[in-house]
């Protein structure tokens, strides 16, 4: 019997098996440059593979969605045609919500944004605040147009100056200057003279003994919240004597005059008015229907209208400025106040309509607005009154 013995071959296998692991060079430094260019030309092929795929990727993307508009027309016909237009309101109402909610959701985050919401507040108005400001963009104040005054301003008298023209550069009523300064219509303004001007669309209430509040609001007409909040009064139940207080959109308070016990002759007024020339005035309208005549306890002429006929316009009584055109709250409803110089003045009341407005120079016998029944009325009629100084007189010393 013959035993062969085999030598055992793992370590020529082995030797075999990792021979391609061997970097190649005569000598190390050779061995070592080829195992790094191996390296990095391995790594290149690696990158190049991967951007071929992400170029292919994003072709495929760009194809599916230059697609998607196409495929999504066609569904949509598809699904209105099948369903013979039974899904028209629901896609409408469906599209309106979502347009709806895109606009509100982009909204939100846009107001979020420091361009639109970038005013800056100083840092000691946050300091002194008793507020909670979360953030300090919020905290931002806007001065209406009105406010931008709250201080009554001393003005000089210029060269041409008049009462109208100051209410006009001051945008406040010719009431209120004359009101604030005791001035009158026949007032002589001289250069250099100084006026006060009150705060734009108000009068200025110096606080006197007895006042309150309410009976300061009481006396111009207007609420007592708005000249507690115009005035930053903390403490309303304590006015201060002499405090000057602005009364917003205060009316002049209405003086009642005292009138002499009527004798039964035509109101004389004034001296002036008395040797007044009947061609002052040309009648005020295009009807002669009077019915109620001047008396102490009425100071003006009503002058009517047939009910059958159509309003009749109502005519300036002669050259002048118009001082007030708009609702009297007294009674007159739609009124018209002329000033014609030296002191006369005429008031037109109850119309239906007002043709002029307030600083309008008008001529005489130019119409002004039409007969009405506006007001404290009982039919269409024009409340007719002349003026000298501040004193009615008996229109037929004055017209035609």
């Amino acid at each position: 019997m013959v035993f062969t013995i085999k030598r055992p071959a793992s370590k020529r296998f082995f030797q075999l098996s990792f021979e391609g692991f061997r970097p190649q060079g005569r000598n190390k430094f050779e061995q070592f440059v080829n195992i790094w260019a191996e390296f990095f030309r391995s790594l290149l092929e690696y990158l190049w593979d991967k951007i071929v795929d992400l170029l292919f990727l994003i072709g495929a993307a760009v194809y599916f969605l230059f697609q998607i508009p196409s495929t999504a027309k066609s569904f949509v016909v598809k699904k209105l045609i099948w369903s013979r237009g039974k899904l028209g309101r629901p896609l409408a109402f469906v599209t309106v919500v979502t347009a709806s909610l895109i606009v509100f959701m982009i909204g939100e985050v846009l107001s979020s944004y420091d361009f639109i919401a970038s005013p800056q507040v100083k840092a000691d108005y946050i300091a002194t605040s008793s507020d909670i400001i979360p953030k300090r963009e919020m905290a931002v104040t806007t001065v209406p147009e009105e406010r931008k005054r709250t201080e009554s301003y001393v003005y000089k008298i210029e060269s041409g100056d008049t009462l109208y023209s100051i209410g006009q550069k001051f945008k406040i009523s010719v009431d209120a200057i004359k009101y604030v300064n005791s001035l009158s219509d026949n007032s002589i303004l001289k250069v250099g003279q100084e006026i006060t001007i009150p705060p734009v669309a108000g009068l200025i209430h110096t606080v006197e003994r007895g006042d309150t509040l309410t009976s300061i609001a009481l006396k111009y007409d207007v609420p007592a919240q708005a000249v507690a909040d115009f005035n930053y009064l903390l403490d309303t139940s304590n006015l201060a004597l002499g405090t000057e207080l602005v009364i917003p959109g205060g009316k002049v308070p209405k003086i009642v005059p005292v009138i002499s016990v009527y004798s039964g002759a035509p109101s004389t007024g004034i001296s002036p008015a008395a040797s007044a020339d009947r061609g002052f005035c040309v009648w005020p309208t295009t009807v002669r229907i009077i019915t109620q005549y001047f008396s102490w306890y009425h100071d003006g002429l009503d002058i009517a209208t047939p009910h059958n006929i159509a309003l009749p316009p109502l005519l300036a009584c002669t050259s002048g400025t118009v001082v007030r055109a708009g609702w009297d709250p007294f009674g007159l409803g739609l009124h018209v106040r002329i000033d014609h110089g030296n002191g006369y003045e005429t008031v037109y009341g109850h119309m239906s309509r007002i043709d002029v407005s307030y600083g309008q120079k008008v001529s005489r016998g130019e119409i002004i607005g039409l007969m009405g029944n506006t007001g404290r009325s009982t039919g269409p009629h024009v409340h007719f009154t002349i003026k000298y100084n501040g004193v009615a007189q008996d229109p037929f010393n004055f017209v035609q």
